[in-house]
């Protein structure tokens, strides 16, 4: 359904990288600031749309999880550059993120839950990903099923409380080696 969108993010954000590669050795005077406006404006699009796919949801949270890391590449160097330091080439850890990032994509999870305990097989989908990630990681399990059932509740409350949402987006991503679980309000 949204294959060419993903198709059009993968190859705009090789392009992104390219360009702001040409941009950060001086062969080109201005960011690449069109092409990061299209690539945010469809990255707003598919994060706001309900009908993706399984499978779309995963190929899209793997890129846009690679173009945070590239944005916020590209920020330090521009703020680099900007306090008069010489830009930096692409580091060899980089360059083999990068590389690794290709071969393997990175895991992420997105799931918006309003009710815990009457969207038990939510919870339950978080908590399979979450012990698929941190076995791959140390082979140890974390939490019980309980404790993490529990914690969901507590956060999915006091987030939408605290902002007034009906629900709670839980991200369970790997960002360089590390896991990362966030919980946000989800304003759909």
């Amino acid at each position: 359904m949204h294959d060419e969108d993903l198709s059009n993010l993968d190859n705009w954000l090789r392009q992104l990288k390219i360009e702001y590669h040409v941009f950060f050795s001086g062969n080109r005077k201005k960011p690449p600031d069109d092409l990061k406006f299209r690539v945010e404006k469809l990255v707003k699009k598919l994060s706001e749309s309900s009908d993706l796919t399984f499978s779309e949801r995963f190929r899209f949270n793997t890129l846009i999880t690679r173009y945070y890391v590239y944005r916020d590449l590209w920020r330090r160097t521009q703020q680099a550059k900007e306090m008069g330091a010489e830009p930096k080439q692409e580091s060899k850890a980089a360059t083999q993120s990068d590389a690794k990032a290709r071969t393997a994509p990175v895991e992420a999870v997105r799931i918006s839950i309003s009710d815990p305990k009457s969207e038990e097989e939510k919870v339950k989908l978080l908590y399979a990903a979450l012990l698929r990630i941190k076995r791959s990681e140390s082979g140890e399990t974390p939490i019980s099923y309980a404790q993490f059932a529990k914690y969901i509740s507590t956060q999915a409350r006091g987030i939408q409380e605290k902002y007034g949402c009906a629900t709670v987006a839980f991200t369970i991503a790997v960002d360089e080696d590390a896991i990362r679980f966030t919980a946000t309000a989800d304003n759909r």
